[in-house]
């Protein structure tokens, strides 16, 4: 069996780093074009929705791809993907602005560990935008600071064309995604609070298991740490956010990280199949077996800093599927013998096939692109990692069974003579009391891992509600907060004053001085406004880009519009001393005043104060104009400053 499922994760293995890639006809592909409209919806999966070419020299520039006569082929399935390969492809499609006026989109590829990413943004024949990145590259010098590929382009009205040039030494893949940029920033908010809590999770277990084994001293805790521990290196490595946030300037690192951790991985997973099987006793070749993964593991970690990647990754990829094969083998076969301790070992195990085998199918185009296909690999390592708890906590159970079993058939003997049947008694006591100060102290330290992890949620709460630039709150702060006190507000019946404050001409700062120097306004200003808003309460939040919302509890609309005249005549005279140079700025304010009720909603009220804003805008700036105050859904109408 252990002999058999080894062929079989060698044959995929060798599938895998084929070309599972994108197969179309021999005709040359029309350009794709996709059309930008104001009813384009959050963001378009575009990877089967372009065209591609095959750089077998990885020579060829962006004038030589987009020349007529090159053989342009449509991609044929859900997301192109080339398996290992040490071609380059480009990608080439067209965005139809048909909205009449500039729009902005942004392009992602999450794919975090490809080596060279360049694309080009054409109008007219004309490249406007041009973007070079790659994990080869400084974290830093991303155009955005996100884990994955993000780059935005400025969409001018009519036919924009747009080419993308991938290479590496990796896999090759283009799941293309189109954004609308709000639309962007909430899922990445969203996404990040998912990786957050796995994140926590998994240290969780590390610290949870720690505390056992320094409580047990069983070997197998170690041997689970550890393989926890490589995955969640591997797991913040492959998704981008180790680099972004442990080691944005070990390129080198960054990329042996992945190879690394797989390699540990199999260790850990060879050491604790040995140790928690048995295989010492049972089985003294599957005991050699398991031991000499373990010698090629620590090998491979080691060769993952002086091989080559494209070298590295193969082997560790393969590799690990012949221990996952031998490791859920050995541990059908032990539970097949009556090893009733396996059972939840080999359930482990075979989450991590199943997830493995969703992906492969995902990859040759045999299952839909969706969240649970696209991360199943990692659903099956969690449920590992979890069901791997669980294993643990069961082979104790088992051993406290045994020795209760054993138990009795010592008291049905001792029944024979009184003394040896008072000394196993008082034996069986000192068992019991010891078995439950082990559990009471077990129960104990979870609850410290709970209180730790929800210590670690808190702190993961706080900072996905601030701003990382300014220190204040953030948009999602802000409209969480909005709703709360809009509610109160209503029930309360008392008047709540909203102000939206925006930079005026602040691309003009950013393309004169630079985004640090816009940076530095942005900052200024927040610090500013912190000071002014400082009534129990009311709530200072950055709405988006230059722009800022103040919502002030129980104020009418004069109290609000003498607090934005004083904000107006102080940003006025605001300095801000950047590099030498001293940089002024001015704002224009929008108020909306209102006693909501439950017909008009916090989105009306935003609106309300957003279309003040504009009309400060287009009212020669630097100026404040109001909404006319809502009472029982009134509608509203701009009133001079």
């Amino acid at each position: 069996m252990v002999l058999g499922f080894m062929r079989w994760a060698l044959a995929l293995c060798l599938v895998l780093s084929g070309s599972a890639g994108a197969q179309g006809s021999s005709a040359s592909a029309t350009f794709p074009v996709i059309a930008i409209n104001t009813e384009n919806v959050a963001h378009t999966d575009i990877g089967a929705r372009i065209a591609y070419l095959q750089d077998d020299t990885r020579q060829l520039q962006v004038n030589q791809a987009m020349a007529d006569g090159q053989p342009w082929m449509p991609v044929a399935r859900t997301s192109p993907n080339f398996g290992f390969t040490n071609n380059a492809y480009w990608f080439r499609f067209a965005l139809d602005n048909q909205t009449g006026k500039p729009v902005t989109r942004f392009i992602e590829l999450p794919r975090p560990f490809l080596d060279d990413v360049r694309l080009f943004h054409f109008v007219d024949g004309r490249i406007i935008t041009r973007y070079s990145l790659g994990d080869e590259q400084p974290f830093v010098q991303r155009v955005m600071q996100h884990q994955n590929f993000v780059m935005p382009l400025n969409l001018e009205p009519g036919r924009n064309q747009v080419a993308l040039r991938i290479a590496s030494t990796g896999t090759v893949e283009a799941p293309l995604r189109l954004w609308q940029p709000a639309a962007f920033y909430e899922a990445a908010s969203k996404e990040n609070l998912l990786a957050g809590a796995v994140f926590g999770m998994l240290l969780v277990m590390i610290v949870y298991n720690l505390f056992v084994y320094l409580s047990t001293r069983d070997a197998n805790y170690i041997y689970y740490i550890s393989f926890v521990a490589s995955y969640l290196m591997f797991w913040a490595t492959l998704n981008g956010y180790a680099f972004a946030l442990a080691w944005p300037e070990a390129i080198r690192w960054n990329s042996v990280a992945v190879p690394f951790s797989i390699a540990w991985a199999c260790l850990s997973a060879s050491l604790f199949a040995d140790n928690f099987l048995k295989l010492y006793r049972f089985s003294p070749p599957a005991h050699r077996l398991m031991q000499g993964m373990a010698l090629v593991s620590a090998g491979l970690m080691l060769g993952s800093f002086v091989l080559p990647y494209v070298w590295i990754i193969r082997a560790t990829s393969a590799f690990i599927l012949v221990v996952s094969c031998a490791a859920l083998s050995i541990g059908y076969w032990r539970w097949w013998l009556g090893a009733r301790f396996a059972r939840f070992y080999c359930l482990s195990w075979t989450a991590v096939f199943v997830g493995v085998s969703v992906l492969t199918a995902s990859k040759f185009g045999w299952l839909p692109a969706n969240f649970w296909v696209d991360n199943a690999s990692q659903i099956g390592i969690l449920s590992l990692v979890v069901l791997l708890s669980f294993t643990l906590a069961d082979r104790i159970n088992t051993d406290r069974i045994l020795r209760i079993n054993a138990q009795a058939v010592a008291l049905a003997h001792a029944k024979k003579a009184r003394a040896s049947q008072q000394a196993m008694l008082q034996a069986t006591a000192d068992a019991n009391r010891e078995l439950e100060n082990r559990v009471q102290a077990r129960t104990n330290e979870l609850h410290a891992a709970m209180d730790q992890l929800r210590l670690a949620n808190d702190q993961l709460q706080r900072l996905s509600m601030t701003d990382s630039l300014t220190q204040v709150g953030n948009r999602a702060f802000f409209d969480q907060s909005l709703v709360t006190e809009h509610k109160r507000a209503s029930r309360l019946k008392q008047p709540l004053a909203l102000l939206l404050l925006d930079i005026d001409h602040f691309k003009a700062i950013n393309d004169t001085y630079g985004h640090p120097a816009g940076d530095a306004c942005l900052r200024a200003l927040a610090d500013y406004m912190r000071q002014k808003v400082q009534r129990a309460g009311d709530l200072l939040a950055r709405y988006g880009g230059e722009e800022f919302a103040v919502l002030l509890i129980n104020s009418t609309l004069g109290d609000a519009l003498d607090l934005a005249d004083e904000f107006r005549a102080d940003i006025a005279g605001l300095e801000v001393v950047f590099e030498g140079r001293t940089l002024r700025f001015t704002a224009s304010i929008g108020v909306a005043s209102a006693i909501p009720d439950m017909q008009f909603t916090p989105s009306q009220f935003v609106g309300d104060a957003d279309k003040a804003l504009y009309e400060a805008k287009h009212g020669g700036r630097n100026c404040v104009r109001a909404a006319a105050p809502r009472l029982a859904g009134l509608t509203s109408s701009a009133l001079p400053a």
